[in-house]
C-alpha cells in the first residue's frame, strides 16, 4: 500500500514538472517582454557610430505601420541581448545586438514607416551587430520585444512631456574653453549639467543635454537640437577669464536681447539664475549682460534661454573652489532651483 502511494506520488509530481513546463514555455513565446535596459539617453558622442562609408545599408520595406518600425531578429536572441541608445542630438537610433547578424540583416527585410524613418545601416564590431537607424527627425521611442520582432513606436518630445529644458554644457571634445589654475570649462560645465540633470530627475521635467561626454558639438548643432525639441527653457552653462586680471571673480548671466517674450522671458530668466546661483554658493554677484551678436547659442534659441558662467578660472581661489565636489553641487542645486520655479512662473502665464 505504501510502495503503491509512493509511485502515485511519484507520477504525479513528474506530470506537475511536465505541465509547469509547457506551460513557462508557452508564455516565453508568447508574452510581451519590455526592454529594460536603454543606454547613454542623451548620448551626443560620434562612438559607436557607422563609418561614412555605410556599404552595409539595411533592407527596409517602408509602409504606413502605426509601431513605426518592426525589426526581425535572430532565433537565439533575448531582450537581455538588446541595447537601445536614442542619439538624440545625431537623429538616429541604435539598436545594438549580442552577436554577429550581418548575414541575417542581409537577408531581412525592416518593416518601417517612411514618414518618420530616413534610412538604415548596419555593422559589425567586437561581437556586437549595430543597427542605426536615421530618422526624419527628433524623436521620442517606446519599444518591446514580442514574438521574436522588436517593435519601436515614435513621438514629438513635445507631444509626450509639458515640460522641457535643455542644458547646454559649454565647450567639449577640441574645444577645452578657458582654462587656468588646472581646470578647463569643458570639464566644469559637464560636471554641473550632469548634477543638474541628476536634480531633476524626478520632478516630471524632461531634460535633454546638448553633450553627455567629452565630445565637439558645434554651436549650431546646439540650436537646432533645441529648436527642434521645442524646449521650453534653455540653460548654459559656462566658465569665465580674465587673464589681464586675476583677481577677478564671481558669477555672472547672458540673455539674448534682441527679442522679447512676454512675462517670463530671457532677461527674467537670467537674473533668476544669477540670484539663485549666487545664493547657493554664497558667492559673489556680478551682474547680467546682453549676449553678442557671436553669442550662437542664446542668439539662435527660440525659447527663454539664458547663461550662467559659474566662476573665473583665471582666479586661483575661485578655480580651488570649482575642484570640489561640494561646491559644484551647490551650484548644481541653484540651477535647478532656478529651472523649478521659472517653469513654476512659466505655468502661471495667461
Amino acid at each position: 500500500m505504501q510502495e503503491r502511494l509512493l509511485k502515485t506520488m511519484l507520477v504525479c509530481s513528474i506530470l506537475f514538472s511536465a505541465v509547469s513546463m509547457s506551460v513557462m514555455l508557452y508564455f516565453s513565446a508568447t508574452k510581451t517582454i519590455v526592454i529594460t535596459e536603454e543606454a547613454l539617453p542623451e548620448q551626443s558622442a560620434d562612438r559607436g557610430k557607422i563609418p561614412s562609408g555605410r556599404q552595409n545599408r539595411l533592407q527596409l520595406l517602408k509602409s504606413e505601420i502605426e509601431k513605426g518600425v518592426e525589426i526581425p531578429l535572430p532565433s537565439e536572441i533575448r531582450a537581455d541581448d538588446i541595447v537601445i541608445e536614442n542619439r538624440y542630438i545625431e537623429n538616429s537610433i541604435h539598436i545594438i545586438l549580442t552577436g554577429k547578424y550581418s548575414t541575417f540583416y542581409r537577408e531581412n527585410e525592416l518593416l518601417v514607416n517612411g514618414e518618420v524613418v530616413e534610412d538604415g545601416f548596419f555593422s559589425e564590431e567586437n561581437g556586437m551587430t549595430r543597427l542605426q537607424l536615421e530618422m526624419k527627425g527628433l524623436y521620442e521611442h517606446q519599444y518591446m520585444f514580442e514574438n521574436g520582432v522588436l517593435q519601436l513606436s515614435f513621438a514629438k518630445p513635445s507631444d509626450l512631456y509639458d515640460q522641457i529644458v535643455v542644458l547646454d554644457a559649454a565647450c567639449g571634445g577640441t574645444d577645452s574653453g578657458h582654462t587656468g589654475n588646472g581646470i578647463r570649462e569643458k570639464d566644469i560645465t559637464l560636471q554641473v549639467t550632469e548634477k543638474v540633470r541628476e536634480k531633476l530627475k524626478d520632478t516630471g521635467i524632461r531634460v535633454y543635454c546638448t553633450r553627455v561626454d567629452d565630445v565637439t558639438v558645434a554651436e549650431e548643432e546646439r540650436v537646432r537640437f533645441a529648436n527642434e525639441l521645442s524646449a521650453d527653457l534653455l540653460i548654459s552653462v559656462r566658465a569665465g577669464a580674465d587673464k589681464s586680471n586675476e583677481k577677478v571673480y564671481g558669477i555672472q548671466s547672458f540673455y539674448n536681447g534682441t527679442y522679447f517674450i512676454p512675462y517670463f522671458g530671457n532677461i527674467q530668466l537670467a537674473d533668476l539664475l544669477e540670484r539663485n546661483t549666487v545664493t547657493a554658493v554664497g558667492g559673489k554677484a556680478n551682474g547680467l549682460f546682453e549676449a553678442s551678436g557671436e553669442d550662437v547659442v542664446l542668439q539662435g534659441v527660440q525659447m527663454p534661454a539664458a547663461a550662467i558662467e559659474v566662476g573665473y578660472l583665471t582666479n586661483k581661489e575661485e578655480t580651488g573652489k570649482l575642484a570640489l565636489p561640494e561646491y559644484t553641487d551647490k551650484l548644481a542645486e541653484g540651477i535647478a532651483a532656478t529651472i523649478n520655479e521659472a517653469f513654476g512662473k512659466i505655468d502661471l502665464n495667461p
